[in-house]
């Protein structure tokens, strides 16, 4: 079923420019999208694509069905690894909705229609698919793995043999890490000793935690590195002067902050860009770029370039841009307009002057 067309979702279907896309993400006024032939990808302000002239949403995913491409933890996968769990993702979609992907410009195959075949029938045929191709599944196999994509998603496909996180401290046995972490903390306020004791007292606390000979200490160099990890991830000192430096830091007068609301909080800051420039008096210099980000929306809603040495004035004029909307300006192209957006432009402007042909979103 369709709904209005201007309201859209992660994971719609739509028309635009011809072609049929998946909206994979929003982000303030733009919008990602995945073209279903060809795989190409366009980062596109939300009230262009609105405002074409053959925009349609076309329907949902159903439910179990993956609605975007899937990105995150299958890309630190291996190729074989993140193939085979997609392949199964087809499979599964295959037996719960009788198509292998998003579209739906094709009948379902034989033996997978939802509307002639039962569940059980359908994963009977998937199962004696893939043990034909050569692979041995069983029904069983093809029901344990709609409800692990139910309950995870594609990450639930991938084998779990793979999905062992990796520790920050490579193959270290876990109980010399321990050790060592022990070791660090009691030295710590402690005149500073070398590596070699510090061997010497981990090799001691095993012996006490684990019992003599069952832990072997690792070598020294794989030691003395592994001790550098242990210290850093832990924020821990390894000498006398490190504990006085860190001791002697001021407590942070900074405290992180939230925001959940448009406007709610907004930054701004001041780089100098790596470019020179030449300025109204004819000489070359570095600009400085100042900027305002509404936190929330992780969008800019000010800028203000000039020469090297910002001044008040200049956040003043962050400010008004802000909250004031900004004029068209000639070059614009027309999608920028207040026209082309979907809010009430004609209330606005009948309520305020400045909204007439201001560009949307300020």
């Amino acid at each position: 079923m369709k709904r209005p067309w201007g309201v859209v979702e992660v994971g719609d279907r739509i028309r635009f420019d011809g072609q049929v896309h998946v909206l994979a993400g929003l982000d303030g006024p733009r919008c990602r999208l995945v073209a279903e032939e060809g795989a190409g990808v366009q980062v596109l302000l939300l009230t262009h694509v609105l405002a074409a002239r053959d925009f349609t949403t076309l329907d949902r995913s159903l439910p179990g069905q993956r609605r975007v491409p899937v990105h995150g933890p299958l890309d630190g996968c291996d190729t074989a690894v993140r193939n085979r769990a997609l392949a199964w993702e087809r499979h599964v979609l295959e037996v719960e909705t009788g198509y292998p992907g998003p579209g739906r410009e094709q009948l379902p195959r034989d033996g997978y229609d939802p509307a002639v075949y039962r569940l059980a029938q359908r994963e009977a045929a998937k199962a004696a698919e893939l043990t034909a191709s050569g692979e041995q599944v069983s029904v069983a196999t093809v029901r344990r793995m709609r409800a692990r994509y139910r309950a995870q998603g594609v990450w639930g496909l991938v084998d779990g043999r793979r999905k062992r996180e990796r520790s920050v401290f490579g193959r270290a046995d876990p109980r010399v890490v321990a050790a060592i972490k022990q070791a660090l903390e009691e030295q710590q306020g402690r005149s500073t000793g070398t590596l070699s004791r510090l061997r010497h007292e981990v090799g001691w606390l095993l012996e006490d935690t684990q019992g003599p000979g069952k832990v072997a200490v690792p070598p020294v160099a794989t030691f003395n590195r592994l001790v550098r990890a242990v210290a850093e991830q832990e924020g821990l000192a390894l000498t006398a002067e490190g504990q006085r430096r860190r001791a002697s830091r001021p407590v942070p007068v900074f405290t992180p902050t939230a925001a959940t609301l448009p406007g709610e909080l907004v930054m701004m800051d001041s780089t100098l860009l790596d470019v020179m420039v030449v300025c109204e008096d004819g000489k070359t210099r570095r600009p400085e770029l100042t900027m305002a980000v509404d936190v929330a929306t992780r969008s800019i809603t000010a800028a203000v370039l000039r020469p090297k040495g910002t001044k008040a004035v200049d956040a003043a004029v962050l400010l008004a841009q802000t909250l004031v909307p900004q004029p068209m300006r000639p070059d614009w192209p027309e999608y920028l307009s207040m026209a082309a957006s979907v809010i009430p432009y004609t209330r606005l402007a009948s309520i305020d002057a400045r909204m007439q042909g201001p560009r949307p979103g300020r």
